[in-house]
């Protein structure tokens, strides 16, 4: 082979991986931009269903069990909710679902185990732009609010930030933290830990 025909098979080479990589790219803006839409919408549902229920004290939400305690938990279009995480500091506000799944995940963050009764909350999101992206940009001391379903407002801050690999999931669990909330490093390799406690 001539060095003209390397040269030609390396420059092909290099604009098909350009083209993919571009493609690749859309696609998951595409979806990040999608799960983006479907968390707003919930989550404008969520707040005026919970602002009108309250206002009327007829609010009766179900209750979800599990082995690690109760959370009042509402159905909207289709899905079950427990409430609604805000993060002012890095301009995250989602609804959250009451149990998780890959499908799921594609909506909104959701409730990965535990309760707020239990003081043992997880929550997971993607790390789309649009969802647990930003938590990157957290910082200890930053204020965090979970609204539950009922209306009440929880305030926690960052105590702890921490960077998890994917074999270590077992240590979100056990932890002396009331709210835990990760999602994936950009890489999508290991989990970025947001460790909340009560605010004083």
């Amino acid at each position: 082979m001539t060095k003209k025909t390397v040269s030609l098979l390396l420059i092909l080479t290099g604009t098909v991986l350009l083209l993919a990589a571009a493609v690749l790219w859309t696609l998951q803006w595409q979806e990040s931009r999608i799960a983006g839409e479907n968390a707003r919408k919930l989550l404008e549902e969520t707040m005026t269903v919970i602002r009108q229920e309250k206002e009327t004290h007829m609010y009766d939400p179900a209750v979800t069990e599990t082995p690690a305690g109760r959370m009042p938990r509402t159905t909207l279009s289709g899905y079950d909710l427990v409430g609604v995480v805000r993060i002012s500091s890095v301009h995250v506000e989602l609804p959250v679902l009451s149990t998780w799944d890959y499908d799921l995940l594609k909506i909104s963050p959701c409730r990965y185990s535990g309760s707020l009764e239990t003081d043992d909350l997880i929550l997971l999101g993607h790390n789309y732009v649009t969802h647990f992206a930003p938590l990157r940009r957290a910082q200890v001391g930053d204020r965090v609010e979970f609204c539950d379903v009922q209306g009440v407002w929880h305030n926690f801050t960052v105590a702890e930030t921490e960077v998890l690999k994917a074999t270590e999931l077992d240590r979100l669990t056990g932890s002396a933290y009331p709210l835990t909330i990760f999602t994936c490093t950009r890489d999508g390799v290991s989990r970025f830990v947001l460790r909340c406690e009560y605010e004083k």
